[in-house]
């Protein structure tokens, strides 16, 4: 490579990391892949169970392993427990690993 005066210049030779290496890396020093896989399962719940359940029951937070979900009635909270085992395999197939233990189904009104 030549500067403006047309000299050349030495190259230093850099390893260049793709970002999404880099982020990874620091997510995982910082200790906190699991909860970015919490998070992201909480953001595919209406992919996962559909616009139908979704609307009726909304995810509140994923604590060791159980997912807590409002639900608005009784009615609900037995309709979803039948799906339980159904609904968790699905959750973690679509995060890519075993993050939700259970379901915790919570009588709530949500907005």
């Amino acid at each position: 490579m030549s500067n403006r005066g047309g000299e050349k210049v030495d190259e230093i030779p850099r390893k260049v990391t793709p970002l999404n290496m880099l982020v990874r890396e620091i997510v995982s020093e910082l200790g906190i892949s699991e909860k970015i896989v919490e998070c992201e399962a909480l953001l595919v719940w209406n992919d996962v169970v559909g616009p139908s359940l979704a609307k009726n029951a909304k995810p509140i937070r994923i604590n060791n392993g159980i997912l807590e979900i409002a639900v608005p009635s009784a009615v609900w909270r037995t309709q979803l427990s039948f799906m339980k085992t159904d609904i968790v395999r699905r959750m973690n197939c679509h995060v890519g690993g075993k993050i939700i233990r259970e379901l915790r189904l919570i009588n709530r009104q949500h907005n």
